[in-house]
């Protein structure tokens, strides 16, 4: 009977527990994923259309540190970067946006504006030649190509030289969040103890 009341006290003790604590832990993953990646993506976009460059470079980040294979997030950063005339940072947020993503004809176009104000018209000409393999009509990266005295439609050459577009980088699958592992794992732990106790009564 003392063991019995024992065990009971036991698990009492361990439901109260999770009765305070899991609420927390629910609260707080619920905070953190109301503004998932897609969210805070969309987010930084809306921001960068009101200049508001910072906060929407913030909000990309936030985005990229839940989901680093994002190359919309990527890009996002990319644009906001060179706004804020961080030329460096924006080539390296648009090298991972066609990275992940080497079809993303915008990413190449904003790459090619990029460069041409840092004066390497050589790396522009590149992005520019891969923005028109992706999309032979594209008139801006046409244009751009004839102002820096290049020919705007790619040749067999180009297309030789620049390696066919290939597929993103998958996005991993999502890890359960740990509130609802830690309710899964409480669960557990409490069958375990009524089944060691039922055991040692018979």
């Amino acid at each position: 009977m003392r063991r019995f009341l024992h065990i009971k006290r036991r698990i009492v003790l361990i439901l109260v527990i999770s009765l305070i604590i899991i609420p927390l832990l629910v609260s707080a993953s619920g905070e953190n994923q109301g503004d998932d990646a897609t969210t805070l993506t969309t987010k930084g976009f809306d921001l960068y259309k009101v200049a508001r460059f910072q906060d929407a470079l913030i909000s990309f980040e936030k985005a990229i540190a839940l989901d680093p294979y994002s190359s919309l997030s990527w890009y996002g950063k990319g644009l906001t970067s060179a706004a804020l005339n961080d030329k460096e940072g924006a080539i390296q947020a648009l090298d991972r946006a066609t990275e992940l993503s080497p079809k993303d004809e915008q990413a190449w176009l904003k790459k090619g504006e990029v460069y041409i104000s840092m004066n390497r018209n050589d790396l522009a000409i590149t992005a520019y030649k891969r923005a028109l393999l992706i999309n032979p009509n594209n008139k801006e990266a046409k244009r751009n190509l004839e102002l820096l005295g290049v020919q705007a439609t790619p040749t067999t050459a180009d297309y030789s030289q620049y390696s066919s577009p290939g597929q993103a980088t998958p996005t991993p699958a999502k890890i359960i969040p740990f509130a609802q592992s830690a309710g899964i794992i409480l669960g557990i732990g409490i069958v375990l103890i009524l089944f060691s106790y039922t055991r040692k009564k018979h």
